[in-house]
């Protein structure tokens, strides 16, 4: 598992790293925290794609601002989020975005979980 605890010597902020998968799917895998400060940079990853998987297994924080921007992006795009930490669960779960959101263990069940492109066989 990954260490989510950042030290004084570490930058705070949010990374994105974007991957593109068979059947139109692109990965974001978002490293650091999701707050008011690093919310346009989430808001402008999720913009980036009709059907995404969200890899929040790195991410240590988990605003409320950060949650309605999944929850945004669920609506306009298909969306498949993979868990973080305790943090991040405990977000999720508390605000219930975790029972709108398809919410996943890994980026294997995620991708799984989306399924083939709408319009072609498997």
């Amino acid at each position: 598992m990954y260490d989510c605890f950042r030290t004084i010597y570490e930058p705070s902020g949010l990374t994105v790293t974007s991957t593109e998968r068979p059947g139109g799917i692109t990965v974001l895998t978002l490293v650091g925290d999701i707050d008011a400060a690093t919310v346009g940079t989430l808001d402008e990853a999720l913009a980036t794609g009709e059907r995404l998987v969200v890899d929040l297994s790195r991410v240590a924080f988990l605003s409320c601002a950060g949650v309605r921007s999944l929850l945004q992006a669920n609506d306009r795009t298909e969306l498949a989020v993979v868990l973080g930490g305790h943090a991040v669960t405990r977000s999720l779960e508390a605000t219930g975005a975790d029972l709108v959101l398809k919410v996943h263990p890994g980026v294997g069940a995620a991708l799984a979980g989306l399924g083939p492109e709408p319009g072609r066989e498997a």
